[in-house]
C-alpha cells in the first residue's frame, strides 16, 4: 500500500490531491515572475513578437513606392517597376535568470523564497526585454536609409534626428517640448502620422518631470492596438503618448549585452551617451520569438538543490526606421 494511501497525506503542493507535489510551487513561482514583468514593463503588450518555430530567422518584406503613367491614344500603356526587399531576424540565445536553493538553507528559510526570487527574476526580465527593444528603436531612429536593401529610398525612409541645441536643453521644459514637435514634424515629412500610427514618446524619469512642468501636455490614458489599457500618469505631446522608463538606456554606452554576438554584428551594443529620448511606433521594429516566457522549480537529488528558472528566447531588428525618431544632445 501507497504511504500516501496508508496515512491519507495531504499535500499543500498538489492541486486537488493530483498530480505533482510541487504543481503550486511551480505556479507560484510563474505567477510571481510574471505579475511582476507586467509591473516593471513599459513596453509589455506594446511590441509584437511574432511565433519563430521550425527555423531560426524570420523576414519581413517591402514593396517599393509604385509610380504612375499615363495612357496616350494610339499607344500601350508601360508597365512600372516594383522593387522588393527584405529584413531577416535571426534567434540564437536563450537568456535565463536561475536561482540554487541548498536543501538545508530550503528547510532554513523563514520567508517566501521563491516568492521573492520570482519577483526579482521578473525585474531583471522586464528591465532586460524592455532595455533591448529600446535599443532598437535607438538604432532605427538612428538609420539614415532603410534597411531593406534592393527597395531603394522611394517611400522608405531612415529615421529622424532632433539635436538640441544646448547640452542642457533636455532640463528645461519649453526647449524640450520644442524638439518634440520638430521631431514629429520631421516624421510627418516622411508620411508617418505619430498619432495615428500608434507612435510612443519613451523618456527617462528625470525628462518626464521636465515635461511634466509644460503646460502643453496633457494627462491622458494610453489603449494599445489590443485593447490592452495602459494605466497610470501618461501624458501626451503633441497627441502621442509618453511614457516614462529607467529601462530606457538614453545616457549609456551598452557593450556585452547577452543577444550580442559575432554573428549579429553585436547588434544589441551601442552608444546612446547623447541620447535623451525616442519615439516609434511598432512599425519601426521586427520582433520575434521562439520560446515565449517559461518558467520551472525542479529538484536535483544528485547534488541536493532545487533549481529555479525563468527563461526565454527573442529577438528584434529595426524594420521600417521612418518610423522612429531620436531627440539627442549636442
Amino acid at each position: 500500500m501507497a504511504l500516501d494511501d496508508q496515512f491519507n497525506i495531504s499535500r499543500p503542493g498538489q492541486v486537488g490531491a493530483a498530480g505533482a507535489i510541487d504543481a503550486l510551487h511551480v505556479e507560484e513561482y510563474s505567477n510571481s515572475v510574471e505579475s511582476t514583468i507586467l509591473r516593471k514593463s513599459a513596453l509589455q503588450g506594446r511590441i509584437d513578437l511574432k511565433p519563430v518555430r521550425g527555423t531560426s530567422m524570420i523576414s519581413n518584406f517591402a514593396v517599393g513606392e509604385s509610380t504612375l503613367g499615363k495612357i496616350t491614344p494610339g499607344s500601350a500603356p508601360d508597365g512600372t517597376v516594383n522593387k522588393f526587399g527584405k529584413v531577416t531576424l535571426h534567434i540564437d540565445t536563450v537568456v535565463l535568470a536561475r536561482s540554487v536553493f541548498p536543501l538545508l538553507e530550503t528547510f532554513q528559510t523563514s520567508y517566501d523564497s521563491r516568492r521573492e526570487v520570482g519577483m526579482e527574476h521578473g525585474k531583471k526580465i522586464a528591465k532586460f526585454q524592455d532595455q533591448s527593444f529600446f535599443i532598437q528603436a535607438l538604432k532605427a531612429a538612428a538609420r539614415t536609409a532603410t534597411p531593406y536593401s534592393g527597395v531603394g529610398a522611394a517611400g522608405h525612409f531612415g529615421g529622424t534626428q532632433v539635436t538640441l541645441a544646448g547640452a542642457n536643453d533636455h532640463l528645461d521644459p519649453a526647449l524640450l517640448y520644442s524638439s518634440i514637435v520638430s521631431l514629429f514634424q520631421g516624421m510627418e515629412e516622411k508620411d508617418v502620422d505619430p498619432q495615428t500610427d500608434d507612435v510612443i514618446l519613451a523618456v527617462k524619469p528625470r525628462e518626464f518631470a521636465t515635461l511634466i512642468q509644460n503646460e502643453m501636455l496633457i494627462d491622458s490614458t494610453y489603449i494599445t492596438n489590443e485593447g490592452n489599457r495602459i494605466t497610470g500618469h501618461v501624458l501626451k505631446a503633441v497627441g502621442v503618448p509618453v511614457i516614462k522608463s529607467n529601462n530606457l538606456p538614453t545616457g549609456e554606452n551598452i557593450t556585452g549585452h547577452l543577444l550580442s554576438n559575432a554573428d549579429n554584428g553585436n547588434a544589441y551594443n551601442g552608444d546612446f551617451t547623447k541620447d535623451v529620448a525616442v519615439a516609434f511606433s511598432p512599425r519601426a521594429l521586427l520582433g520575434g520569438e521562439t520560446i515565449p516566457l517559461s518558467t520551472g522549480v525542479f529538484w536535483d537529488d544528485v547534488y541536493k538543490h532545487w533549481y529555479v528558472d525563468a527563461w526565454l528566447a527573442y529577438g528584434v531588428t529595426p524594420n521600417r526606421p521612418e518610423f522612429a525618431g531620436v531627440i539627442r544632445r549636442p
